[in-house]
């Protein structure tokens, strides 16, 4: 084949418009994975917890051990497998092995939400689920740590 040949242009298109997207997702995934890391420290921090040394998974099992009431159960489940896609994508680009930790997550979201948010998320592609499943988590995360601020501070008025 010819470097001027059709069929190598479009096989270059097939590869950049695959590129694309697995980059859309990594960074989606590795952006949002820091933002509510951050946030878990916060949360861990006002918590009275020192999240230092800690991985990603051992900081959210201590957060769940926690039982905050501001975060529903089954958050903890679109976090964990979150984290799982994170890790995957850190490690791989097989989009073979990438899939179904993406297809995890995708459940995993969809069934934290009420049936008429998850019939509208359906629709979403994968880094759009990826990005409102870190989102998802990372807001109740925040109410948490608003809600455990508000305790310390109430706790400190009160001696």
């Amino acid at each position: 084949m010819k470097t001027d040949d059709p069929r190598l242009e479009e096989s270059r298109n097939k590869l950049l418009d695959r590129v694309q997207k697995i980059n859309d997702l990594i960074l989606t995934v590795l952006k949002n994975h820091l933002a509510v890391e951050q946030f878990m420290n916060d949360f861990l921090d006002a918590s009275g917890k020192k999240p230092n040394r800690l991985t990603f998974a051992k900081k959210a099992k201590l957060c769940k051990r926690m039982k905050p009431a501001e975060i529903e159960p089954p958050i903890w489940d679109v976090l964990d497998a979150a984290n799982e896609l994170r890790n995957k994508i850190a490690h791989t680009l097989d989009q073979t092995q990438i899939q179904p930790k993406m297809d995890k997550l995708r459940a995993a979201y969809l069934a934290a939400l009420t049936p008429t948010q998850a019939k509208e998320a359906e629709k979403l592609d994968d880094v759009r689920i990826a990005a409102s499943a870190f989102e998802l988590c990372g807001a109740y995360i925040v109410g948490a740590t608003v809600a455990a601020q508000a305790a310390k501070k109430t706790a400190a008025i009160s001696r």
